[in-house]
This record gives structure tokens, sequence and C-alpha cells, in this order.
């Protein structure tokens, strides 16, 4: 029988409390912290409700930190009690930010002597454990090595995506305004099908037809962002920009909120006054990247 690593779980808010159940229930012996005591009182009986951070540090080789954000965990780590607890164990910061985040949270760590990974969950706490859960860490490969097996337990798609401490958070971040983009430009679908009422049952019941477009565009996005050649055969930059036209003035003779197809249409107008109105959707990439538009 295989042994299973000892887990501390500092901060238990829904995403913390997840993992702290993840790890109860895959059988390792884990430590709980949490700023407000009654989030650590249900795991009384399942895991040990340590009274302090440092203390949580020490009872495991692994503290995995889910907070708020960097300047919460800041706030409960950088002190010389929790330093000198973690010192030579591995923190792995499973909180929210950006790499220059992840960067300054690893400068500390090694500056105490602290063994650090950074990474990032794209899921719901419903999902963690999940066998097709991704999790992202970054940081040197030999130390998520040493932990893949019990980092796992968190997510079965886990993966290392490089050894530049911001690589996880780059991923994060990039990913994350995607689904938030995708969202809300599937919520303004749905109020233009409200105001000409059109059934939404029927509106979301086709909403998957668009997704082999999505992923056929990625596609042709990643090939000519790889070759900086624009040119293609299947639909140009003008003929685009003309139906989003008319999603613009859709939106505005029935009232609904224009901001966020007039703030697409910005970019494909400025891609269009780069010149790239003969090449394919890609090619909005250097509008986005130019920071001489107005």
């Amino acid at each position: 029988m295989s042994h299973k690593e000892a887990v501390s779980i500092v901060g238990l808010g829904q995403m913390g409390a997840a993992l702290a159940r993840a790890y109860i229930n895959a059988g390792h012996r884990v430590t709980v912290w949490n700023r407000t005591h009654s989030k650590a009182a249900p795991f009384q009986g399942q895991a040990k409700v340590a009274a302090t951070p440092e203390q949580a540090c020490s009872e495991s080789n692994l503290t995995i930190v889910s907070l708020l954000d960097y300047a919460a965990s800041d706030q409960v780590f950088r002190t010389p009690a929790v330093a000198e607890a973690a010192k030579g164990r591995t923190l792995v910061q499973l909180t929210s930010g950006t790499p220059n985040d992840a960067r300054s949270g690893a400068a500390w760590a090694a500056d105490v002597g602290i063994n650090y990974l950074d990474g990032c969950i794209l899921a719901y706490p419903s999902y963690i454990g999940g066998e097709h859960t991704p999790v992202f860490y970054s940081g040197p490969r030999e130390l998520y090595d040493r932990h893949e097996a019990t980092l796992r337990v968190v997510g079965g798609a886990t993966s290392h995506v490089g050894e530049p401490i911001g690589a996880a958070a780059t991923l994060d971040c990039a990913l994350l305004e995607s689904f938030y983009g995708a969202t809300l430009s599937f919520l303004h679908g749905a109020a233009i099908c409200a105001s000409e009422k059109f059934p939404l049952d029927a509106y979301f019941a086709r909403f998957q037809a668009i997704m082999p477009l999505i992923s056929v565009t990625a596609d042709m996005c990643k090939n000519m962002l790889s070759t900086g050649d624009f040119k293609g055969t299947d639909c140009t930059l003008d003929i685009h920009a003309g139906a989003l036209a008319h999603i613009v003035r859709l939106s505005q003779e029935n009232n609904v909120d224009r901001r966020i197809p007039e703030l697409i249409q910005s970019y494909f107008k400025r891609a269009l006054q780069l010149g790239h109105g003969a090449d394919e959707m890609a090619a909005v990439f250097n509008a986005i990247q130019d920071q001489t538009r107005g």
C-alpha cells in the first residue's frame, strides 16, 4: 500500500473547502486552517484543525493555499513565524493572480527557503477531484514531479505548463478572459433573442451549433499567428465586419445594450484601418496588439 502525503489546506472558502474534502476523501492526512474559525468547524473529526497558519504549515510537507487574492495570502504567510514553519517545505499557491504576483511569491519563498509552485484551477469547486478537471502548475519541474501524485487529487487533468513561475497565471488569465468574453457574448445573444421574442429555450438548444465553428477558427488563428500570414479563403475581415454591423444595428433598434458588439466592432475597424480587409479574422490580433489605436 503506497504512502499518501500529508497535506495542509490554508483557506476554506468554497474552493479551499472543496480541496480539503477531496484530500480527505482520497485518504490523505489533512490539516486545515482558516482565519474565520467557523469555516473550519465542519472539518472537525475529519481533519486536524490548526490554530494558526504556522501550525498548519508545520503539520505537512505540502501546504496548498486557496485565498481570495495574493494580498490576503501575503498577510497570512509573510510573517517570521510562518516563514520559519514552512522553511524547507513546499508551498503550492492556488490563489488567483497575475504572473507578477506569482513571481513576487516565488521570490519571497526563495528568500526564506520555501519550495514554491504556482497553480490555477480552471473549474468550479463542485468539479474538484474530477477525472477531467484541469489544473495547471508552473515552477521547478522536479518539484512538481515530486508532488504530482498528490496534486493530481485536485484534478485528473493536472499538468505542468512551464518552469517560469508566471506560466500558470498567464494561462489562467488568458483562458479566463476567453471564458468571460464568450459568456458575455452568449448572454448578449440571449438578450437579442428576448428582444425579438425568440424563445430562449430554442436559442439555448441551438447554441452548440456554433461550437464547431469556434474550434475551426481557433485552429486557423493558431496556424496564422505562428506564421504571421493572414491570407485565406474562408471569410474576409470585410465580411465579418459587415455581420458585426448588423448585430450592432439590431441591438440599437431593439434597445439592447450594444457595448459588447461595439467593443468587438472597434477592434475589427482598427484591423481594417491597418489594411487587413482581405485577410482572415486572425488578423484582428494585430489590432489588439497595436497600442496606437484610439
